[in-house]
């Protein structure tokens, strides 16, 4: 609305504007002469009856939880009829809540908020509910320009004259909405006039931002739909598909990847996420003050990561899962408290190289005692040459040897029968025939013996083919298991990240000269586009060759470029190095100024933030290194071990097998 001459608050008193602080749809904030901790809200268009009235009312039922919590109207103004055109409320401090749980403007305008700052920050916005509610108020509009946050985690909400109100009997309404906060039973309405919102409608939105803030900006109902079609976030919440939830596939939905899975929260918190969000409990979703008690005791149990300060999680979780994340994405997630303070100093001199990424790097890792670690971890024996099983001492075996047992009766006996005959024959000639049967006997028992050694020396051959076999493949067993390639490539592995975190500062110092390189060569370009050819005095080069020249797109300094001269027809090579040594005389006059075109800060800040990742990444490479090598360590001897011990038997047994086959 066109400013009145003369707007006055509740008591009369004339209200002075000073300069505009902000523009909206539905009005302009001023700041208000001598008042420092008040501003003026003031309408553009004249307010409808209704609308007068809920804001005197609001100003009536203004409390001091309420003012701790949100701007809300201490006091109307009044145009010359008496009018209401807009309100007095307290000054608004802070930032939008996205760039809090948003990863990447959190580095940059919350750059000390760890993640016990957005479990407090969640635990604040449930209070600032809690005090809504217990006016008799609803929430309403909820959305992410309507949540401010301070840098002491403290929350306010703005927009408060869109609220729905309850001042006594009668119910001023909320008639605005974003359905990507709205619970599903609001979903797809069109008009929010005349619709009666209630706490647990807001208990659905409020889980919503308590859900972004602990999961890095994710909304709950964004995630990989498996069904065919679109499922944008709206449909998804109206049908029920948390991503997050334990029936999230039944209803064809998952987390996107990377996400934090919600097991790692603490198992109140889980519950109360799957009841604000299930079908079953749409009816009694949790309240603000379910949301304080189980924020409060996730807060209490953070745990700091070992490697990384910067890094707090729930006790419940395993593992830290920001150093996960920050691997697998190699963004970075929290800034270390020190880290602002450097972009700083490096934002103000480009060519300063700082204190050294080592010394600035977490407090719990110091490179020369990771490395020492490393370096004590016992490297694996090489292979060595298994002895020829042939070389060992073996006797027979059980059947072998009785058998030469039994060998070495029947030879007696048969030695001894023939002498016995011999004896009859000489001395009792009638009683050949006899002697005659004992020799046949003899003959027998000699074939029957044959027969059993040739059976033994049979299986005892398969037995010793079958364990040569063995021997060879326990020998390439015992050789495979003695590859040093694994921990001699783990070793050159973190070799290369002590070189490469030895040498980040270097880096980051390359880095910052190509941005300042990147500066100078816009400056440069800028030099050169300057000088035209058209207006330049070159012998030989008149207006028709510059013609020419226009027509291939060589019309500055700039473009003068060897290969591009060489397309021009017609222009030769005098041509050519007169037009090369104009840009370099026009290039010698060129004087870089390093306040024109400044490099711009989110630049200096994508580098702060890969340095940043790449600090954290190797320090948990080389701070993991001791452990993997001695894993690697102890895996190879132990399967040398095992090999050895099966060799050495199979061996023995081999050797006493090839003895019984030649004995035999």
């Amino acid at each position: 609305m066109k400013r009145a001459a003369r707007i006055v608050n509740g008591s009369g008193a004339e209200v002075r504007f000073g300069r505009e602080l902000g523009r909206g749809g539905e009005g302009s904030v001023f700041e208000i002469e001598g008042r420092s901790d008040l501003v003026a809200k003031l309408y553009h268009k004249p307010l409808s009856k209704e609308k007068q009235d809920k804001i005197e009312a609001m100003v009536r039922l203004k409390t001091e939880r309420l003012l701790r919590f949100t701007v809300w109207p201490v006091d109307v103004m009044r145009d010359a009829g008496r009018r209401v055109v807009g309100f007095l409320m307290p000054c608004l401090s802070g930032q939008e809540i996205h760039k809090l749980y948003g990863p990447k403007t959190r580095l940059t305008e919350f750059p000390q908020a760890g993640y016990s700052f957005l479990v407090h920050t969640a635990a604040n916005l449930a209070r600032a509910f809690a005090a809504v509610h217990e006016a008799g108020h609803v929430v309403g509009d909820i959305n992410h320009s309507n949540f401010y946050v301070t840098d002491q985690a403290t929350i306010l909400m703005l927009d408060c004259d869109s609220f729905q109100v309850q001042s006594g009997g009668a119910r001023f309404g909320c008639d605005v909405g974003i359905p990507m906060y709205m619970p599903p039973e609001l979903q797809g309405v069109t008009s929010f006039r005349g619709v009666v919102r209630s706490r647990n409608h807001d208990n659905f939105g409020l889980a919503v931002f308590i859900f972004m803030l602990l999961f890095m900006g994710r909304h709950p109902f964004a995630g990989k739909y498996s069904g065919t079609g679109d499922m944008p976030i709206e449909r998804a919440i109206r049908e029920f598909r948390f991503a997050y939830g334990s029936s999230s596939a039944a209803r064809q939905m998952q987390p996107p990847p990377g996400a934090l899975p919600l097991q790692v929260l603490p198992p109140a918190v889980q519950a109360l996420f799957e009841r604000a969000f299930a079908q079953e409990s749409m009816t009694r979703r949790p309240d603000a003050q379910e949301w304080i008690a189980a924020l409060q005791d996730m807060s209490g149990g953070l745990m700091p990561c070992s490697r990384n300060p910067a890094h707090q999680y729930p006790a419940q979780a395993k593992a830290c899962p920001w150093c996960a994340m920050e691997a697998a994405t190699g963004g970075l997630l929290f800034r270390p408290a020190d880290s602002a303070q450097r972009m700083a100093s490096q934002a103000g001199s480009m060519g300063g190289t700082g204190s050294g990424i080592a010394a600035d790097s977490a407090a719990g890792f110091q490179l020369h005692q990771i490395w020492a670690q490393i370096q004590r971890v016992q490297t694996p024996a090489p292979a060595r040459t298994l002895p020829e099983p042939s070389t060992l001492a073996a006797e027979p075996s059980a059947p072998v040897a009785a058998y030469l047992r039994r060998r070495k009766w029947r030879g007696a006996f048969s030695l001894a029968s023939l002498l016995s005959a011999a004896g009859v024959w000489i001395f009792l000639p009638g009683f050949w025939m006899i002697t005659a049967g004992g020799l046949v006997g003899v003959n027998l028992l000699l074939l029957i013996a044959g027969v059993g050694r040739r059976s033994l020396r049979s299986a005892r051959s398969e037995e010793r083919d079958r364990l040569r076999e063995r021997w060879n493949e326990l020998s390439l067993r015992y050789a495979e298991a003695s590859r040093l390639a694994p921990f001699a490539g783990k070793l050159r592995e973190l070799e290369q990240a002590k070189r490469e975190y030895m040498d980040l500062e270097v880096f980051k110092a390359t880095e910052l000269r190509r941005l300042e390189a990147k500066q100078r060569s816009g400056q440069m370009q800028f030099h050169l586009r300057r000088h035209r050819i058209e207006q330049a005095q070159l012998d030989g080069i008149g207006p028709g060759r510059k013609a020419s020249l226009a027509l291939f797109g060589i019309e500055t300094a700039l473009e003068v470029e060897t290969h591009r001269l060489a397309r021009v027809p017609g222009f030769g090579p005098a041509n050519t190095r007169m037009l090369l040594a104009w840009r370099d005389r026009i290039e010698r006059r060129f004087v870089f100024d390093p306040t024109v075109g400044k490099v711009p800060q989110a630049e200096i800040l994508a580098v702060e933030r890969t340095v940043e990742a790449r600090t954290r990444d190797l320090e948990r490479r080389l701070s993991l290194g001791a452990s993997e090598l001695a894993r690697l360590s102890a895996g190879i001897r132990s399967r040398q071990e095992a090999a050895l011990r099966e060799a050495g038997g199979t061996a023995r047994a081999l050797a006493q097998a090839e003895l019984d086959v030649n004995v035999l």
